[in-house]
């Protein structure tokens, strides 16, 4: 029977600069799916060119980047935009200062795939396709309910994406969701509180800030926040009512609000 997997982050580049720290992925839980990790940049710094063979969706949380393609175009983030960043585009990371973001790739981030570039390359450039570019994407509140605000950076309704969802939800005091078996792989990354999930016959996981938790798809779960909380949750396939599995239940305090703003699937 499938059970939530409780992930512990793993740091998989430290520098002087910057802090990345990978909570799903090939490292942190050995898998390829798709990788999520949270950054820290402490000092303006910058990456090497590299035109990865994955998909990048980026969160800016703190501070700004600018990302630099083409013929030295550059798409500046500030904090709370969003950005998708195709497959095959060659683009260069840079840091004007302190910052954080969230990023997911998929597939999930190795050096190898990356392809980043020892020094600017000309064949590089050359190779790359110029119609790609960085995509904008300007994020929705799905839900604005009294107890909780979830905030769609990429997905069915922000990103018009059903290959993945991407939110971000703020959690005001203590509360829960009905039961929910969904149809898709759910991965969780606690920012701030605590969180439980309610499963199997009574079972009870709990995370704690910094912590992360898989929860396979087709897994009947509750969640239960026990205190004011902030969150990060992945969907693979993207979220939508009709994959969620959700069970009516009047006790439960999100329930009512919980679809309000979602639109009829794609």
């Amino acid at each position: 029977m499938s059970a939530p997997v409780v992930v512990k982050p793993v740091v998989v580049v430290e520098t002087s600069e910057l802090t990345i720290s990978e909570y799903f992925g090939r490292v942190a839980s050995k898998q390829d799916a798709a990788s999520v990790a949270k950054v820290e940049v402490r000092a303006a710094t910058e990456a090497r060119f590299q035109t990865p063979s994955f998909q990048e969706h980026v969160i800016c949380t703190e501070g700004c980047i600018e990302l630099v393609y083409g013929e030295d175009q550059r798409c500046r983030l500030e904090q709370g935009q969003s950005a998708f960043l195709p497959r095959g585009l060659r683009v260069k990371w840079t840091w004007p200062g302190p910052a954080r973001y969230t990023v997911v790739c998929l597939p999930a981030f190795s050096p190898e795939m990356s392809n980043s570039e020892e020094a600017p390359s000309d064949a590089a450039k050359a190779a790359a396709d110029s119609m790609l570019a960085p995509i904008v994407v300007q994020k929705v509140d799905v839900v604005d309910a009294p107890g909780i605000t979830i905030t769609e950076h990429f997905g069915k309704v922000a990103s018009k994406d059903p290959v993945c969802s991407l939110a971000m939800a703020v959690v005001k005091g203590a509360t829960e969701e009905a039961y929910q078996a969904p149809l898709f792989d759910e991965f969780v990354v606690c920012d701030a509180g605590s969180i439980e999930f309610l499963h199997g016959d009574g079972e009870r996981v709990k995370i704690q800030a910094g912590e992360a938790i898989f929860l396979p798809k087709g897994l009947r779960v509750k969640w239960i926040w026990p205190e004011a909380t902030r969150y990060t949750v992945l969907c693979l396939p993207a979220f939508s009512p009709e994959l969620s599995g959700r069970e009516a239940e009047e006790s439960a305090t999100v329930a009512k609000d919980y679809r309000q703003n979602l639109p009829a699937p794609i």
